[in-house]
This record gives structure tokens, C-alpha cells and sequence, in this order.
């Protein structure tokens, strides 16, 4: 802090904030869809969730990481290289621990859990399945008796 010898000065730092997770406030970022897809998805994640849409990249994207916190990232890699953004995407996303889906035009995709750092492909890609990922009821099975 500013004034103590030895101590750094960090009021300057661009520190983020993430905001407390709220019992049954979801949030879902729809990052660089075309109209038509989020015309399907928009409604389908607004039943369950505050959903906010953006480009990528772009100034409303690096506005949406920064502010949005979401539980739920979608992005559409239809026209982008994965192994560049899916790294970029992390990055700024890795703060505030979301599952982020990396959505093809072949309707694949690929889930990354930034909670429980786990990775693989998503074999439902279809858009009940993209909701059901937000809308979970979060409980689990802790032992069997």
C-alpha cells in the first residue's frame, strides 16, 4: 500500500471483481453467434438464466469478460481457430470458473469446466443440452446406502 516502506503500490491495478455467486442466479454468455443461431438460443437460456450475447472479438466482448461473470459460456467457433481462441478464451475467463462450450457449425462441441478443470468433448451439442447445463439443480450424490 501507498506509505508503508517495503509494501507495493497497488491502487492502480486493473483488479477484477467477481461477483459472490447468488443462490439460483445464473448467468450464460453468448459469445460470436450469427442472428439466426441466437434466435434459437437466447430464448431457450432466458427461461433458466440472464443471458447476454456478444461478438468476438470486440469491445462489447472485452466489456462482457470483464463485468459479466457468467456460469455459462457458449462460443461459436464456426469461423475461428479453436486452438487460438480456446486459449484466449480461458484466459479471460478462468477468474470467475464458468463451463465454457465451444460450439462448431457441425454441432460439435467441446467443454471445458473452469471449476473442476476438467475437458473433453460434449456429445449432446443440441440446445436443450446447453440449457440443461446451466439448470442443473447442482445437487450430487454423495454416497449410496
Amino acid at each position: 500500500m501507498a506509505g508503508l516502506e517495503g509494501a507495493p503500490d497497488t491502487r492502480l491495478m486493473d483488479v477484477r471483481r467477481i461477483r459472490p455467486k447468488r443462490r439460483g442466479s445464473r448467468r450464460v454468455l453468448l459469445v460470436g453467434f450469427p442472428p439466426l443461431m441466437l434466435n434459437a438460443l437466447e430464448p431457450a437460456f432466458r427461461r433458466v438464466a440472464e443471458v447476454s450475447s456478444v461478438p468476438f472479438p470486440g469491445a462489447s466482448f472485452d466489456s462482457a469478460a470483464e463485468s459479466f461473470d457468467p456460469d455459462l459460456v457458449v462460443v461459436d467457433v464456426t469461423y475461428l481457430d479453436e486452438n487460438i481462441v480456446r486459449p484466449l478464451i480461458t484466459h479471460r475467463f478462468v477468474a470467475c470458473t464458468p463451463m465454457v462450450v465451444y460450439l462448431s457449425d457441425q454441432r460439435q462441441a467441446w467443454l471445458d469446466d473452469l471449476a473442476s478443470i476438467d475437458s473433453g468433448p460434449l456429445e449432446d451439442a443440441s440446445v436443450a443440452s446447453l440449457v440443461r447445463l446451466v439448470s442443473g439443480s447442482g445437487l450430487r450424490v454423495v454416497a449410496e446406502r
